[in-house]
């Protein structure tokens, strides 16, 4: 029950996307690992890392109040499962998130922008032949208000058709972005950063991610269940730092902890299997990555 609390909670926070930091460095690639973890009820345990790589385009000018940003996303997620796990042969391996996003961004004026961000996503252990369910959509709809007349300062409010944690589930957003010569605040989807800029070239602070997906899979019989989608869902908390490499590139590191982590198998009708406990436990988590930032 705590841990649906606390999913509730982040998704209310970080559930939109995230448009401030995508924008600022729009090129992205990180690697990430979870060491090996244990199942919280039946023996047996799993490491997982994966690659990100996130790209966005340069913005196309529609008219002088609207903007479209084109999005694309991959994520490459690899599961090492403990041979005791008497499931193992089972479960996948590989699971692939591609993603494409249109950022439309309109300025009614000076205090308020709506933000519609539309998406189709193939999420999928690509096992089987391609079709209809390896897709999924979401949209989020919300606007952001300038406080005192600062850029810098903004508030966001709205609500997103989400498919990371449940089909088709109605999910409120809400957004802080703050940013200063030496403070920089993000709240935007998937991730929170509380940033202290030390210089031009180096900045360090804490991160926190709301990370999870539903991925079709390739069916298997699990007791009395057949099973067609795979829900993994993990919050990472973490220090962070980054740090300039070269001109306009960046290398960033993350090193914390993954409080909850959920791994679930689901029929065709999304319905999580009543007799499973896949839970997995808190664990380590790692993440390094490189980006390309725009100049201010």
């Amino acid at each position: 029950m705590m841990q649906k609390i606390l999913l509730i909670i982040a998704i209310a926070l970080f559930s939109h996307d995230a448009k401030s930091q995508t924008l600022n460095d729009p090129i992205n690639i990180n690697y990430s690992i979870l060491p090996k973890t244990s199942f919280d009820r039946v023996d047996g345990n799993v490491t997982t890392n994966f690659i990100d790589v996130n790209v966005t385009t340069p913005d196309i000018k529609v008219n002088n109040k609207v903007k479209v940003f084109n999005a694309f996303y991959y994520r490459n997620s690899n599961f090492d499962y403990n041979s005791s796990l008497p499931q193992n042969n089972s479960f996948p391996t590989t699971l692939h998130d591609i993603r494409y996003s249109a950022i439309i961004r309109m300025q009614l004026n000076t205090k308020w922008e709506i933000v519609t961000i539309p998406r189709i996503m193939i999420r999928s252990d690509l096992s089987q032949s391609f079709n209809g369910n390896d897709f999924f959509q979401q949209v989020a709809v919300f606007a952001t208000y300038v406080i005192n007349g600062n850029p810098n300062f903004k508030i966001g409010l709205g609500g997103a058709l989400n498919n990371d944690f449940e089909r088709n589930a109605f999910v409120p957003l809400g957004s802080l972005y703050y940013d200063s010569k030496k403070v920089k605040i993000e709240i935007v989807y998937p991730n929170a950063n509380f940033l202290y800029k030390e210089s031009e070239n180096f900045e360090f602070g804490l991160f926190a991610s709301v990370d999870g997906a539903i991925s079709r899979v390739g069916p298997f019989q699990l007791g009395d269940d057949n099973i067609n989608y795979i829900r993994t869902f993990q919050l990472l908390v973490a220090p962070t730092a980054s740090h300039r490499i070269y001109k306009q590139i960046f290398g960033h590191l993350k090193l914390g902890f993954a409080p909850i982590r959920n791994f679930e198998a689901m029929n065709s009708d999304f319905k999580a299997t009543q007799n499973q406990d896949f839970d997995l436990k808190s664990s380590l988590f790692f993440r390094t990555g490189i980006s390309f930032r725009l100049k201010n």
